[in-house]
C-alpha cells in the first residue's frame, strides 16, 4: 500500500512540475533559513560550557553605585579575590586575571637577529591555575609549572605558528613592555565560543596592577570563583556586603578623607554580583571592560521567532498552493472516492505526498546552506560549521516529516473530504470557511513581512542617524596615529613635525580615542565649598587637541602653550551640572592621589567648560567628564590626532608613516580615520540591520509564493464569471481591478495589525540608544505602500493572465 501512495505522490509531483518547483523553492529557502538560524542559536547558547566545571564557576561583577547613576563592570579590586578564597568556605578555587592588554608590539629575535614583530591585542596576566580552572588544553609544556616565574610565558599554538614557524617554542624568548618573557608552554587556541581570548598569558602580578598594599577600590581583575558542589550563588551574594563593608571602608576613609557612612549616604556604593560562566557572554546587563564584546539575548530570541515564523510562511505557502490546485484534485478524490477509496486512505495519500515534497525541499536546502554558510558567518561574525553527520541526517529526516505533516495536513484534510456527487457534477466550490482560513493566512504572512519591512526601514534610518549626528566635535578628516607613546621623549617633536607638512591642517595629542568606551578613565573629585565627591570620567590632552578636534568653549579657555597647565583642569557641561557649581571658571577641584610618601590633596584651577560632546558611542548618554593636561600626567600621549585638509589623503598616510619610520624605524605604525572607527562601535547594529534586511526579503518571496498561488486558485474559481464580465462590456484593466482588489484589502488589514506591533519592538529597541530617531509615520507608510506594490506585482501576473481569455473559452461548458 505504502509503495502504491509513494508513486502516485511522485506522479502526481512530477506531472505539476511548476508546483512542484515552486514549493520545494519555498520550503527548502523556509528549512535552509531555520537550519543556519539554529546554528547561530546555538553557537551563542553554548559559550563557555565545555569546561568540566561550567555549572560551578562564576565570574564576580561589580554595580558601582554613584550618586547621580550607576555604572557595571566586569573587573573589580584584585584584593578581594584573596579575600573570598579565605573567608568564603563555600569558594573552592580563585583565579584573577588582568587585561587583555591591547596594542602591544611584541618582538622576538631569532639566532640570526632577524626580527619579527607583531602588534597584538590580546594579552593576559593570570594566577598559575588557569589551566586546572579551565578546560584548555596544553599542547607542550607543563601546565602545572608553566606560569611559576615572574617573565614566564604561555602562548597559543597560532601564535607559536607566526612568530616561530616550524621551530621548537618552548624556551624561546620574547620582549614586550621593555622586558624579556620565557616562553613555558604553548596551548590550544581559547574556543571561539568563550568570553574571553587570549594569545600570550603572562603570570599575574598585584604590583603591576594595583601597586603596592592591598586594592578594594581600584578595578582590576577579572576574578572567577569556583564554588563547592551544593553551594548556593544567592547565599554567597548576600555575604558580600558586608565583606565590602569589612575591607572597602577603611581605605575609602583613607583615600577620600570621609566616613564610609557618609559616603553611602551621598549615593555612593559598591554591589558585587555573580555571573555564571556560561551566561556571561548572553548576560543583558550592560557591563563595561569585559574581555570581548557580548552576546545580545534579544538578539537571539528574535532570530529563534524569525526561524519559527519563516518555516511557518513557508508552510502556509504549501497550503495555499495546495488549495489553489484543490479545484483539479477535486475530480481526482471523487473519482477515488466513487472507486471506494476510505477517507483514511486519501489523507493518507496526501500526507505521503507532502512528506515526499518536505523531504526533496531537506536535501536541496542542506545544498543551499553549504552554499549560503561563508556568507552567514561574515554576515554574523562567526565561525559555524555543519557536519552532516548520521545523527544529524536523523534529525533532518525528522524535520522533513513533521514539516510535511504539519504542511499537508489542511489540504488533506480539507481534500478528502469532499462530496463526490458534488465534484463530478463539476458544482465544486471552495467552503467560505476555507476561505476565510486562506485569506487569513496570507494576512499572517504579510503581518510578518511588513513588521521586519519596518524593522529594517528603522535600523537603517538609526545607523544613518548615528552616523550624520553631529556629536559636538568635528570627527571628519580627522587621522589618528595610535601608539605615540613608544616613541618616548620624542612624541611630541614627532607631532609637531607632522603640523609642518602642507595637508596638515593642526595637530594634537590626547590619551583617548573618541567613541572607544575603555579609553576614559574614572577619577573622583570634590568641589570647592562642597563636601560631595563625584566620580567622572576622564580624559587627557595636550595643548593643541581642543583646537584640532573642534570643541566648542562656553566659558574659559583652554590650555596654551604659553602657560603651565598641570594643575589646571576643564570641564563639560555636563560635570558643571552635576558638581552644582556657578561661574565655574576660577574654581577649584581637589583630588586625593596616592603616592610614595602617602596620600596627598591636589587642588586644579577649572580655566574652562566645552560644550557636552559624545565622547563615547550613542548608546550612552553624556556624563560628566573632566579633561587634564598632559603637562599633569607623567607620561607620553597615546594618539596624535591630525586634522587634514581633506585631499589626497592616501598621500597623506604615506608621508606620515615616512616621518614615523624616520623617528622609530623598528616600531609598526598604526593608523585609522577618526569617521571610521567611529562607525565600527556599531558593527553589532550593523549586522542587525542586515539580518533584519536579508530575512525581510526571504519572509516577501517566500510570502509572494503563497500569494501567487491564491491569486490563481481565486482566477480560476471566477473564470466563468470573468468570462461574463468581458461578454458585458467589461474591460481587461476592469478584470484585473477586480481580481487584485480583494488581495489589496488583505494586505491593509495585514497593515493594520502590524504597524502598532511594529512600532512597540522598534520603540523598545531605539530605548537601548540615548540618542535616537523618532519614529515617524513615514517609515510605516513607505511599509506599507512596498508590501502593496509587490503583492500587485505578484497578483498581476494571473490577473492579466486571466482577464485576455477568450471569453468563448471560459464558458465553455465542461
Amino acid at each position: 500500500m505504502f509503495k502504491n501512495y509513494l508513486k502516485i505522490a511522485l506522479r502526481s509531483l512530477f506531472k505539476h512540475r511548476i508546483y512542484t518547483i515552486i514549493n520545494v523553492l519555498g520550503l527548502s529557502t523556509g528549512i535552509a533559513s531555520c537550519l543556519l538560524i539554529v546554528m547561530f542559536v546555538r553557537d551563542e547558547f553554548s559559550y563557555d560550557k565545555f569546561h568540566a566545571r561550567a555549572d560551578r564557576i562564576f565570574k564576580v561583577a561589580l554595580e558601582r553605585k554613584y550618586p547621580n547613576h550607576s555604572t557595571n563592570y566586569a573587573v573589580i579590586p584584585h584584593s578581594y579575590g584573596d579575600v573570598m578564597m579565605t573567608d568564603f568556605p563555600d569558594v573552592e578555587e580563585v583565579l584573577k586575571i588582568g587585561g587583555p592588554v591591547n596594542n602591544v608590539v611584541v618582538r622576538y629575535t631569532d639566532p640570526q637577529n632577524d626580527i619579527r614583530q607583531f602588534e597584538e591585542n590580546f594579552i593576559i596576566f593570570s594566577d598559575s591555575n588557569f589551566f586546572h580552572l579551565f578546560d584548555v588544553a596544553i599542547v607542550k609544556g607543563d601546565p602545572s609549572k608553566a606560569l611559576e616565574n615572574p617573565n614566564d610565558l604561555v602562548i597559543t599554538r597560532t601564535t607559536a605558528r607566526r612568530y616561530f614557524g616550524a621551530e621548537e617554542a618552548i624556551g624561546k624568548t620574547l620582549r614586550f613592555f621593555n622586558q624579556d618573557f620565557v616562553v613555558t608552554a604553548v596551548s590550544e587556541d581559547m574556543p571561539p565560543n568563550s568570553h574571553m581570548k587570549f594569545d600570550f598569558m603572562a603570570k599575574w602580578s598585584d604590583q603591576f596592577f594595583g601597586g603596592p598594599g592591598p586594592n578594594f577600590t581600584g578595578f582590576t581583575a577579572h576574578t572567577y570563583l569556583v564554588l563547592k558542589p551544593g553551594t548556593d550563588p544567592e547565599a554567597l551574594e548576600a555575604k558580600f556586603p558586608r565583606m565590602v563593608d569589612t575591607y572597602a571602608a577603611a581605605q575609602i576613609e583613607q583615600v577620600l578623607g570621609k566616613s564610609w557612612e557618609d559616603y553611602k549616604k551621598d549615593g555612593n556604593g559598591y554591589r558585587y554580583f555573580l555571573q555564571p560562566i556560561s551566561s556571561v557572554h548572553l548576560d543583558p546587563t550592560h557591563i563595561e571592560a569585559k574581555m570581548k564584546p557580548g552576546g545580545n539575548v534579544n538578539y537571539v530570541y528574535f532570530l529563534i521567532c524569525i526561524a519559527c515564523l519563516i518555516l511557518a510562511i513557508a508552510c502556509i505557502n504549501f497550503m495555499n498552493l495546495a488549495t489553489a490546485r484543490s479545484a483539479d484534485r477535486a475530480r481526482e478524490v471523487g473519482v477515488r472516492k466513487t472507486m471506494g477509496s476510505l477517507k483514511g486512505q486519501l489523507v493518507s495519500q496526501f500526507l505521503i505526498e507532502s512528506i515526499v515534497l518536505t523531504i526533496a525541499s531537506t536535501v536541496f536546502a542542506v545544498g543551499v546552506m553549504y552554499i549560503m554558510l561563508p556568507y552567514f558567518n561574515t554576515l554574523t561574525g562567526k565561525q559555524l560549521a555543519f557536519e552532516l553527520s548520521g545523527g544529524v541526517a536523523l534529525l533532518l529526516a525528522g524535520i522533513a516529516v513533521v514539516v510535511g505533516f504539519l504542511a499537508g495536513s489542511y489540504p488533506a484534510f480539507v481534500l478528502s473530504a469532499f462530496n463526490p456527487i458534488e465534484v463530478m457534477k463539476g458544482k465544486f466550490t471552495g467552503t467560505a470557511k476555507g476561505a476565510l482560513l486562506r485569506n487569513g493566512l496570507v494576512v499572517f504572512q504579510f503581518f510578518i513581512s511588513i513588521v521586519l519591512i519596518i524593522g529594517t526601514l528603522v535600523v537603517g534610518q538609526q545607523m544613518r542617524y548615528m552616523q550624520d549626528k553631529n556629536l559636538g566635535y568635528d570627527k571628519e578628516h580627522v587621522l589618528v596615529i595610535e601608539r605615540v607613546f613608544a616613541l618616548g621623549e620624542k612624541a611630541q617633536t614627532f607631532i609637531d613635525e607632522l603640523k609642518r607638512m602642507p595637508e596638515v591642517i593642526n595637530t594634537g595629542g590626547t590619551f583617548s580615542m573618541l567613541g572607544r568606551e575603555g579609553d576614559f578613565f574614572g577619577s573622583q573629585w570634590r568641589a570647592e565649598g562642597s563636601n560631595e565627591i563625584l566620580t567622572t570620567k576622564t580624559m587627557v590632552i595636550d595643548d593643541e587637541f581642543a583646537s584640532t578636534i573642534g570643541f566648542e568653549f562656553v566659558s574659559g579657555t583652554g590650555y596654551s602653550n604659553a602657560s603651565n597647565d598641570s594643575l589646571s583642569i576643564i570641564l563639560n557641561e555636563a560635570a558643571v551640572k552635576v558638581m552644582g557649581i556657578d561661574d565655574p571658571v576660577g574654581k577649584k577641584l581637589s583630588q586625593v592621589q596616592r603616592r610614595q610618601e602617602g596620600n596627598v590633596t591636589v587642588e586644579y584651577t577649572i580655566t574652562g567648560v566645552i560644550k557636552d560632546f559624545n565622547f563615547q558611542t550613542l548608546r550612552d548618554p553624556i556624563t560628566p567628564l573632566t579633561i587634564q593636561s598632559t603637562e599633569s600626567i607623567d607620561g607620553q600621549p597615546v594618539y596624535a590626532y591630525l586634522r587634514l585638509k581633506g585631499k589626497h589623503l592616501p598621500t597623506v598616510v604615506e608621508k606620515t608613516q615616512a616621518k614615523w619610520k624616520e623617528f622609530a624605524p623598528d616600531q609598526l605604525f598604526k593608523y585609522v580615520f577618526l569617521d571610521d572607527n567611529l562607525k565600527s562601535q556599531y558593527e553589532n547594529e550593523k549586522r542587525a540591520g542586515e539580518v533584519f534586511a536579508i530575512f525581510s526579503a526571504l519572509a516577501i518571496i517566500i510570502a509572494c509564493v503563497g500569494l501567487f498561488g491564491l491569486a490563481a486558485y481565486t482566477a480560476g474559481l471566477r473564470t466563468k464569471e470573468i468570462g461574463i464580465r468581458k461578454v458585458m462590456g467589461a474591460s481587461v484593466a476592469g478584470v484585473i481591478v477586480l481580481l487584485s482588489k480583494d488581495f489589496t484589502k488583505l494586505i491593509l488589514i495585514a497593515f493594520i495589525l502590524a504597524a502598532p506591533f511594529a512600532w512597540y519592538l522598534m520603540d523598545n529597541w531605539l530605548k537601548g540608544f540615548a540618542y535616537r530617531i523618532e519614529l515617524g509615520i513615514g517609515v510605516f507608510l513607505l511599509a506599507g505602500l512596498t508590501s502593496l506594490l509587490i503583492s500587485w506585482i505578484t497578483v498581476s501576473y494571473q490577473s492579466i493572465k486571466a482577464a485576455i481569455v477568450n471569453p468563448v473559452v471560459s464558458l465553455r461548458s465542461d
